[in-house]
């Protein structure tokens, strides 16, 4: 996420714009709040119903245990944003007007920075602990090796906000407000100096760290392991061929499907992350990239992760059976419909598929 906002208000007039990137920005920024807060509307919800599914008794496992980790942590991604887009993109403009940039926003939208930056790294390494955890255990099928279960999965989701909040600790600590000079009460963010050369080793440190351990690290092994969980899916698949029954093929077809569902998910992640990852790492080595270039695609770089936090519901409904039974059958107690034909149906549906992963 971006730590400014007005980023094109930072080095131009949009009536005249410098160059092409500068003119997207320009017709984006007009767009990026309403855009955001209808997916962080869709978001919200979704992930509500995602954490509520994921968690009922028949569907807890490893996997599911830190799906719902992800979901609580892009709920409260685009919780943060909502306020963020109305207030600094829908009811003001592109001007640093005290009505704007008071007090008490700026201090919000500190809080809000800094939490976007934890609750994405929290995000991805969740992402990177279900691909590994997903690998596995589709390794495993059939040799009966140990996986791992859900007491030590739930410890690895807590592991991993508990960790990522330490690794962003220098950058809560490089966030500052400060009333712009000659200002009527306008109040900023201090500015990162990301490339400069009189740039503070802490600011630095906070840099190489979201970089490394927020962004490219972990998309690295994110890769990795959603390779090698294709390439063993490929393998548990050829090794069932020699096995004949109608419930080790359905069996093997719903391993499949949940398979592709994480391998897309990990595809997600990669897409909303890597862009940002590179950029960062250009602003370090190249002078005023952060200021310039950066902050005119700082809009579309959010707006690619808002739309990975908000996708996996529309995943799960597409690729899992049992999340849509549940579903359904919320759906019909929400609408009052009790024991009908097709709420009893559903059921029997749950009853049988219990044991099966999303």
């Amino acid at each position: 996420m971006n730590n400014t906002t007005s980023n094109v208000s930072n080095l131009g007039q949009c009536d005249q714009p410098i160059n092409e990137l500068f003119a997207y920005a320009c017709v984006y920024y007009t767009l990026h709040g309403y855009l955001s807060l209808a997916i962080c509307c869709f978001g919200v919800p979704t992930n509500l119903v995602n954490i509520i599914i994921l968690t009922r008794k028949s569907m807890r496992n490893p996997i599911n245990n830190i799906l719902t980790g992800i979901a609580i942590s892009d709920a409260i991604t685009m919780m943060s944003y909502i306020p963020f887009a109305i207030h600094f993109y829908i009811q003001h403009g592109l001007e640093r007007t005290p009505a704007k940039y008071t007090f008490e926003w700026t201090w919000f939208l500190a809080l809000h920075f800094n939490l976007s930056v934890t609750t994405h790294m929290i995000s991805i390494w969740l992402g990177v602990c279900m691909s590994i955890v997903r690998y596995i255990y589709i390794k495993s099928m059939g040799i009966g090796k140990i996986n791992i279960d859900q007491a030590k999965s739930v410890i690895l989701v807590v592991m991993v906000f508990l960790i990522s909040i330490l690794f962003c600790i220098p950058n809560y600590y490089i966030t500052k407000v400060r009333i712009t000079a000659g200002s009527d009460n306008v109040y900023m963010l201090e500015n990162l100096r990301l490339g400069e050369k009189d740039m503070p080793w802490i600011e630095a440190l906070a840099a190489w760290i979201f970089i490394l351990m927020g962004k490219i690290g972990p998309c690295i092994l994110i890769t990795i392991s959603g390779s090698l969980l294709l390439y063993t899916l490929h393998i548990s698949q050829e090794r069932t061929k020699a096995l004949k029954g109608a419930r080790v093929e359905e069996r093997m077809r719903t391993h499949r499907r949940t398979t592709i569902m994480l391998l897309a998910i990990i595809c997600m992640f990669i897409v909303a992350e890597l862009p940002q990852s590179i950029l960062l790492l250009i602003g370090i080595f190249k002078e005023n990239f952060f200021k310039v270039e950066y902050a005119l695609l700082a809009d579309t770089i959010d707006i690619l992760a808002l739309i990975n936090n908000a996708t996996n519901f529309i995943m799960y409904c597409a690729m899992s059976r049992q999340f849509r039974d549940i579903l359904f059958e919320m759906t019909c107690k929400y609408l009052h419909n009790g024991e009908d034909a097709s709420y009893s149906h559903v059921k029997a549906i749950q009853t049988k598929t219990s044991h099966v992963h999303v």
